[in-house]
């Protein structure tokens, strides 16, 4: 069964031809020239990944993407633009946009994007949410922002782990050298670098230091 994905473009000629060059690569497309009618489609069918245009009549893709989001649709989104400066881009992405691609773009390079969202999406019990856009893929045992894979060692993403699972309590130094290390050698000042790691990511403010203790993740 192919992927279904709904267009939200008011440039005719635009839409005519992603809707025949994604129906040739093997999609099912559907199209809306306006955010109402896009808003109209999703009452009666479900789709695997929104193209939103933003300057569209009626609801503009942001505000598009936000009612779906605020109804919880977790359908990934990829924003078509004209759009350039770094507000919007950031816009886009706090909105739950899963990537961001300019006017005027190369279609083969869209059919690249669409497939990296597509085969980043996965069932519920495969993706752990952090905060904001920060998600944990643990089929993959990768860290995502926005979709964007973190440079992160093996023993940081244990840690990270460690602390989601047990998010808002403490996890003691026992858990973390249990976690971590196992049947080798512990090493204490250790834990102090990768929880330093984690909050060079995610912020200062996102691990407490329960003196002589343990650790505990507060987003």
């Amino acid at each position: 069964m192919s992927h279904k994905i709904l267009v939200l473009e008011d440039n005719e000629l635009l839409l005519d031809t992603l809707e025949e060059f994604l129906t040739d690569s093997g999609y099912s497309v559907r199209v809306a020239k306006s955010g109402k009618g896009a808003i109209n489609l999703t009452y009666s069918e479900d789709f695997d990944l929104f193209l939103l245009d933003v300057k569209v009549p009626d609801i503009n893709g942001f505000e598009f993407l936000k009612q779906m989001r605020d109804v919880g649709c977790k359908t990934p989104a990829i924003f078509l633009t004209s759009l350039r400066d770094k507000e919007s881009l950031a816009q886009g992405f706090g909105l739950g946009g899963d990537d961001y691609i300019k006017k005027p773009f190369d279609l083969d390079e869209l059919l690249f994007r669409i497939k990296a969202v597509l085969s980043r999406k996965m069932d519920d019990e495969d993706e752990i949410k952090i905060f904001g856009n920060f998600y944990i893929n643990k089929e993959r045992k990768r860290v995502f922002d926005s979709g964007v894979e973190l440079d992160m060692n093996l023993k940081d993403y244990k840690l990270l782990c460690l602390l989601i699972e047990n998010r808002g309590k403490v996890v003691t130094t026992e858990m973390i050298i249990e976690k971590l290390w196992k049947n080798e050698l512990a090493n204490i000042g250790s834990i102090r670098v990768y929880v330093t790691n984690l909050k060079k990511i995610f912020g200062k403010d996102s691990i407490s230091n329960i003196r002589g203790i343990g650790y505990r993740f507060e987003k």
